[in-house]
């Protein structure tokens, strides 16, 4: 795929993001619009799942974090064929399938809840944990991964610190996690409420520890396929992202890395939606649009992924041998005893 294209996808997601919490006059698009790129790269190039199953046991599992990064999630899921536009305009209205923080729902392709910061790390843990004993009692033919999204909040919580030294300690190998370090909160830069080093504190808990910039896809892929070809430890996969990546002010100058756009709608937070519309190639009569070159770029994507999902299903029909593993440091019976 031409890097152009892969730019158009995540500029379409910057664009659903920024319009649904227009429309809605709340949510939170910074966020969402910097993780856009991360967001395409797993999506159409590496995480496993069957469209036409949402709840394929072998799937890889994607648990977000930061549940106020909804419109990235969303919008992702529209172009994965989840949801459609009409819903996405809908976007935290009462009785909405989109409310401002994901609920779980398998058959649409969220795997968790997301509210409280910290939870979908541990629950991704939780998961990783679950795969290697799968993996280790049924063979190789269970494994696959899961991977996880979190923001600067999310690092910070006194759960997510339980989460990361218990997956390290463990050699979750199978748990690769990307941290979108775009230095922005709600109401301050990050700096202004912490100075800890986030890399060396997972170095620390046993973590393989990667840094990019989170925008750039050629570096994402690298470090999604450093993080799937580790044998030993969990990733965390440090992306560097732009807060708002793409926004302009009225005249035309970057409203990019705005504290404002972390949680209030770009035009009330000082930036221009229909500038920002025309800079990412949006349609002012209807933001909402997908791309015709993304819409055939994800026909093909999800034609590849029910391909093969097909191909593991015929596995296991037919019974291949199976490859028992082990989980570091834990006992393999009927349940799995870690000794911590």
């Amino acid at each position: 795929m031409k890097n152009d294209i892969n730019l158009r996808a995540a500029d379409n997601i910057r664009i659903l993001a920024m319009a649904m919490v227009e429309k809605a006059k709340s949510g939170h698009p910074g966020g969402a619009m910097g993780g856009a790129d991360f967001i395409h790269i797993l999506f159409s190039e590496f995480l496993k799942f069957d469209p036409a199953d949402p709840q394929w046991i072998n799937r890889d599992r994607f648990f977000l974090d930061p549940g106020h990064m909804s419109p990235m999630l969303y919008s992702i899921l529209t172009l994965t064929g989840n949801f459609s536009t009409e819903e996405l305009k809908s976007f935290r209205q009462w009785g909405s399938p989109t409310p401002g923080h994901p609920e779980l729902d398998i058959m649409r392709g969220i795997e968790n809840t997301s509210g409280p910061l910290g939870q979908g790390h541990t629950m991704a843990v939780g998961a990783a944990i679950a795969e290697r004993f799968l993996a280790a009692r049924f063979g190789d033919l269970f494994t696959h991964k899961t991977y996880a999204f979190i923001s600067d909040g999310g690092v910070q919580e006194e759960i997510s610190q339980g989460a990361g030294r218990i997956a390290g300690y463990l050699g979750l190998n199978n748990l690769i996690m990307f941290y979108d370090s775009n230095d922005i909160r709600l109401s301050t830069e990050t700096r202004a409420v912490t100075i800890e080093n986030t890399a060396m504190k997972y170095t620390a808990w046993g973590w393989k520890v990667i840094s990019i910039d989170g925008n750039n896809h050629d570096q994402i892929r690298k470090a999604l396929k450093e993080a799937n070809a580790e044998k030993e430890k969990p990733t965390i996969i440090i992306g560097k992202t732009i807060m708002g990546k793409g926004l302009l002010d009225k005249d035309g100058n970057s409203f990019e890395r705005k504290t404002s756009t972390h949680g209030m709608p770009v035009g009330e937070a000082g930036g221009s939606f229909e500038k920002s519309l025309e800079n990412l190639g949006g349609n002012i009569n209807d933001p909402f649009v997908i791309f015709d070159d993304v819409k055939e770029l994800y026909s093909n994507v999800l034609k590849t992924k029910r391909e093969t999902a097909a191909q593991w299903k015929e596995k296991k029909k037919h019974g291949l041998p199976i490859t028992v593993n082990s989980i570091k440091n834990c006992t393999i019976s009927m349940q799995v005893t870690c000794h911590l």
